[in-house]
């Protein structure tokens, strides 16, 4: 009877929380048996799929248990927008990250260890520092959170090493109790998950993985800008469109605004700022569409998405469906849809192989990848570079796909970490001692006054360099921020100041020192099994677009879950009737077949029944006649 008081106790508290800062008045299932067991100190496992609120189950609980939280999460740009999010509830929530530094690193330590700070967020790699391990010893502890929690496995779509770390975390602290997150995974991968976190007795809470309200359709068409066009015309409501090629993205946006549809875009070639306005201006609902890669969509949370829409074949099916379930996060009817052709499949083979290239090529990219950096042969472990990828892919002859393809696989193989782009902050430092500079130029000249300004303003830049902001600078000088900016280049230039101006690129840091170029090698075994694994996932794949069965019943197989048909998808609805004959399906079943036996792509293609149509009928057919929607 006590533990059912204090239980029912839990579940009050948790709620009005909930409501306090939230504004919900109940929890979605099973949310409150998640928090429930996080709080009784139990190692949880919550898979919830894609929409399902899954960062509540974990800062719920955080503001109710009598400790600090460390959140483990795998990009930047996500743990900066929920510290963001948390701090406008009256949260307090801080991020590690490559951004800072030293000393506010130190800062926020401190706050952790001795102040209110309630969330500390991190990249995996973080733990490795000493620093680190040292204040979380210290601090108070209630639970750890590992959000995306499928990057510790290395059978997982997006394998992280670094992950790997988080066992120090448990050897640090054994008592502490960690909740692991993700939306993705199948039964083998929960199982790998659980061991790779030294879960004890996990209480596994999941979700069924499927959305009654999302119609899954594949439409085949050779001419996908006016399909699109007639699609999204249609639709009411804000859309996402999904493009492998960032240029793919630009040409799609402005077929669409031609004929008078609203849209932007949204890459990781765009720079920071352009990215939030963009981001901004469709979740405010000032553009219909968003035109996007893969890169888009991580951690935002918009209820009216009406439709989500492919122009390519995706990776694997977990990335799929966790970019088609950004659709119909309200309820309501919704549609996820492919546009495909046969070409599409083909092409997919052909990324899939540019992915994965040869151990010779990988070799070649890395020396490449050192010379650019300026790392020398039996250096470099420890340090930390800013990669421009235009300018090394531009400079090495290296096409960006394949770039990025041996970036992750030299992380995978633990050569370096591979951080997302952040916009790091202005930094300086002055290299002489005050008292010769201030004599150094005339007193009317303006550098005079900027330096003067600056060793007012700024403490301890004589010892090492400091975040800097131009802005603030030029309002005390009654100037503009381009004129701050000149100057400190010529300050530069002439040796007084070192002056780093504000970047945005990724980081990449060295875990090993570079070898000489002939003992280079990579865990050849651990790569072809990694290329065999996402060699099955790109055949399900293909085999959900090109078998004739409900797709929203292979969806949930998939993941482990018997189903039903959905009635509501493409092929439940019959537009699969239309256009082939019981022949013709049995045919793609046997083309699947051949993939699976090891078929090379352009030899079952041939045999594909899209490639065989009826000599009068209409291919391919326009949605509205397919009755999808």
């Amino acid at each position: 009877m006590v533990e059912s008081n204090a239980l029912e106790s839990s579940r009050d508290a948790a709620l009005r929380v909930l409501k306090k800062y939230w504004g919900y008045d109940r929890f979605r299932a099973p949310q409150d048996k998640i928090i429930s067991s996080i709080l009784e100190g139990n190692d949880t496992f919550a898979l919830l799929p894609t929409g399902g609120g899954k960062s509540i189950c974990y800062q719920v609980p955080a503001l109710l248990a009598e400790g600090k939280v460390v959140v483990i999460s795998p990009l930047i740009s996500l743990m900066l927008d929920q510290v963001k999010s948390l701090e406008k509830r009256g949260i307090k929530a801080k991020a590690l990250h490559s951004g800072l530094s030293s000393d506010e690193v130190d800062i926020i330590l401190d706050n952790f260890v001795h102040g209110p700070l309630k969330l500390l967020y991190i990249s995996p790699e973080r733990i490795a520092s000493e620093i680190f391990q040292v204040r979380y010893y210290m601090a108070k502890i209630a639970f750890i959170a590992v959000d995306e929690a499928h990057c510790i496995s290395q059978w997982g779509h997006d394998f992280r090493p670094s992950y790997l770390q988080i066992s120090l975390l448990r050897e640090l602290k054994p008592e502490v109790p960690v909740i692991a997150l993700t939306a993705t995974a199948t039964p083998a991968l929960v199982e790998d998950i659980t061991a790779q976190l030294f879960l004890k007795n996990p209480n596994i809470f999941q979700n069924s993985f499927s959305r009654d309200n999302i119609s899954f359709s594949v439409a085949r068409s050779d001419d996908k800008h006016t399909e699109l066009k007639r699609i999204l015309e249609k639709m009411k409501g804000s859309c996402i469109v999904y493009n492998r090629s960032r240029s793919g993205c630009g040409k799609i946006a402005a077929m669409l605004r031609e004929h008078k549809i609203s849209a932007t875009i949204y890459h990781a070639g765009l720079a920071h700022e352009v990215r939030e306005d963009n981001q901004k201006a469709w979740m405010e609902g000032k553009v219909k569409t968003m035109v996007a890669t893969n890169a888009f969509g991580m951690g935002i949370d918009k209820a009216d998405v009406r439709c989500v829409i492919h122009v390519d074949v995706p990776s694997g099916i977990e990335d799929y469906y966790q970019e088609a379930g950004r659709a119909g996060r309200d309820g309501l009817k919704s549609f996820a849809i492919a546009l495909i052709n046969p070409s599409d499949v083909m092409e997919a083979q052909k990324l899939f192989e540019v992915n994965y290239p040869g151990p010779d090529e990988i070799k070649r990219i890395y020396i490449k990848l050192c010379q650019f950096l300026g790392i020398g042969i039996g250096g470099g472990a420890g340090r930390s570079y800013y990669l421009d990828l235009e300018e090394f892919g531009q400079k090495s002859k290296i096409s960006q796909q394949k770039l990025g393809a041996v970036l992750k696989i030299l992380e995978k193989q633990g050569w370096f970490t591979f951080s997302d782009a952040i916009k790091s902050p202005t930094r300086l430092k002055v290299t002489g001692r005050p008292q010769d500079l201030l004599g150094f130029y005339a007193e009317n000249d303006l550098r005079a006054k900027l330096l003067t300004q600056l060793l007012r303003m700024y403490e301890g830049l004589t010892i090492e360099h400091a975040a800097i902001s131009l802005k603030k600078i030029a309002v005390a000088l009654e100037t503009d921020i381009s004129r701050i900016g000149f100057l400190l280049k010529v300050l530069h230039q002439e040796g007084i100041v070192d002056y780093l101006p504000s970047q945005e690129f990724p980081e990449i840091v060295l875990l090993l020192d570079r070898p000489n170029d002939n003992d280079f090698r990579i865990d050849e075994l651990a790569y072809e099994a990694l290329k065999t694994v996402a060699g099955k996932r790109l055949m399900a794949m293909q085999q959900y677009f090109l078998a004739p069965k409900c797709r929203q019943m292979m969806l949930l197989e998939y993941f482990g879950e018997k189903a039903q048909s959905c009635g509501i998808c493409d092929v439940c609805l019959g537009s699969q009737e239309i256009s082939y004959t019981v022949e013709e399906k049995r045919m793609a079943l046997i083309s699947i077949q051949k993939l699976q036996a090891g078929t090379k792509v352009g030899q079952w293609l041939t045999s594909w029944p899209l490639n065989r149509r009826k000599k009068n009928a209409t291919m391919p057919r326009r949605l509205e006649q397919r009755r999808v929607y």
